[in-house]
């Protein structure tokens, strides 16, 4: 269904936001400010989405699946507010956190949300199908879940 490919392009893009450009910004200004357990809910959150991508809409399932990443949203952007956003403030300076943020603006402008798959994706475009591929392996590596039997 169109609006599944559009919820999962619009996640994807928020995964390669962070990883691109915010995770790495925090790791040249030395993880100030930042522990490990503040990235618990972004596990939690590409754990969802990868379900979400390998339980689409008619499959066994996708109900918990959507709901399992409704509420990792939630709780994604509740941590974002309160932990991630505060610390990324103090970290950075204005400089390194305007090139942050103008990186995830240009990442969003030039990557947008497919809701067909073309024959042969340019380079750096979005694939579900090559998300697809990565959340399958994602899920099928973790020990005694449930999730990893769907994915095979």
């Amino acid at each position: 269904m169109r609006w599944h490919r559009e919820l999962c392009n619009r996640a994807s893009l928020h995964v390669v936001s962070r990883e691109r450009f915010v995770l790495p910004a925090w790791q040249r200004a030395g993880w100030k400010n930042l522990s490990s357990d503040t990235l618990v809910a972004y596990v939690n959150f590409k754990r969802a989405l990868a379900e979400l991508l390998v339980c689409p809409p008619g499959k066994p399932g996708f109900a918990a699946a959507l709901h399992g990443f409704l509420q990792a949203v939630a709780q994604q952007r509740i941590e974002d507010e309160q932990v991630l956003m505060p610390a990324l403030r103090k970290a950075l300076d204005v400089a390194d956190r305007r090139t942050v943020f103008n990186d995830i603006e240009a990442l969003y402008e030039n990557a947008p949300v497919r809701t067909d798959e073309p024959a042969s994706p340019e380079p750096g475009q979005l694939s579900v199908h090559a998300l697809l591929d990565e959340a399958q392996v994602v899920l099928s590596s973790l020990p005694n879940d449930a999730s990893a039997s769907r994915a095979s």
